[in-house]
């Protein structure tokens, strides 16, 4: 059996490393992180979908970090960090996670303590994006930052002053529902606001994704250019929202659909023109969720990330770390 140890100084640091737990729609992934950002081995992965609920959770978490564990039994393990789809509410359900609905209203922060063992810190995933992306990607050592990940819909993060934003609901940054061309932006942003733009140029969707798309458009496919260059229109147009209201050092961009940026980055350079923020986008790929939790569970990070003391910038006293009776820890 073992616990997350704080104290414990056996050898190095490179020694030690944090679990982040990464949890969407589609999956659940898991993985080892050394205090530099370093992945130490594979990201394990399961399943999940509108069927995974609290129980499949609980059993996923128990054998995924398990095995982590195995895979570094030389190693010791300092703490768990949680990224999840959806509104964390501080010591609160989960809401707002359309494609995990049996999730939703349940409070995971005591669901993953209690199958674990030990304290988790729990955070959307959006923001543990941006912490990975600032802390070790494209936007290291920036202290105010907006990031977003472009895919099935759009999920952002706000860093001001080296601190994550979180709002009175914890809804803070999301920009998914800020108004647009009497819809909201992430009718336009997502791969089905895509697929409509290729569909009013003369394309047939049907059967289509972003990553064909972007094939299309490469290969010269007038409709493809033309909604790439549209869907670059209404990214500026995100961009220009952001600058507008909070000015920062920089504005990340990551997700599927961003892995397209050399059809549309033109777009945005030239409606940004002269402004200082830098659009960039993301270098940690599919493993920045599971990086950015990690960075949850690091106590120097995580008092650097948030503005106020509470449940996710202390953990529990010594007496907390024990482990549960026969846990898998």
């Amino acid at each position: 059996m073992g616990r997350p140890d704080p104290d414990r100084n056996r050898g190095t640091m490179s020694d030690s490393y944090y679990l982040g737990c990464d949890l969407g729609g589609t999956s659940l992934r898991v993985g080892a992180v050394s205090s530099t950002g370093e992945l130490l081995g594979d990201v394990l992965s399961v399943p999940t979908g509108r069927e995974f609920g609290p129980d499949q959770l609980k059993a996923q978490m128990e054998t995924l970090t398990h095995r982590v564990r195995r895979t570094l039994s030389d190693s010791h393990w300092r703490g768990v960090g949680f990224g999840t789809a959806g509104v964390i509410h501080e010591d609160g359900p989960l809401t707002h996670a359309d494609n995990l609905p049996r999730l939703c209203g349940h409070s995971l922060r005591p669901l993953l303590e209690d199958s674990l063992g030990c304290p988790v810190v729990v955070e959307n995933d959006a923001r543990c994006f941006v912490l990975a992306e600032s802390r070790f990607g494209a936007v290291r050592g920036c202290r105010n930052l907006l990031g977003a990940t472009l895919g099935t819909g759009i999920g952002s993060g706000l860093m001001i002053n080296g601190k994550l934003l979180r709002g009175v609901s914890s809804q803070a940054g999301e920009v998914c529902h800020v108004p647009y061309k009497g819809r909201h932006l992430e009718y336009f942003l997502s791969v089905e606001g895509l697929l409509r733009a290729f569909a009013a140029a003369g394309g047939t969707p049907e059967g289509q994704d972003g990553a064909r798309l972007a094939e299309l458009a490469r290969a010269g496919s007038a409709p493809a250019l033309a909604a790439w260059r549209a869907y670059g229109e209404d990214v500026a147009a995100l961009c220009e929202f952001v600058v507008a209201l909070v000015e920062p050092e920089a504005i990340v961009l990551g997700g599927s659909l961003a892995q397209a940026h050399d059809l549309f980055h033109d777009v945005i350079t030239a409606r940004l023109g002269a402004r200082r923020t830098r659009v960039v986008y993301a270098q940690l790929g599919p493993k920045a969720g599971v990086i950015g939790a990690a960075v949850l569970a690091m106590p120097k990070e995580r008092a650097r990330a948030y503005r106020r003391s509470g449940s996710l910038t202390a953990m529990p006293p010594r007496e907390a770390l024990k482990v549960k009776s026969g846990g898998v820890l």
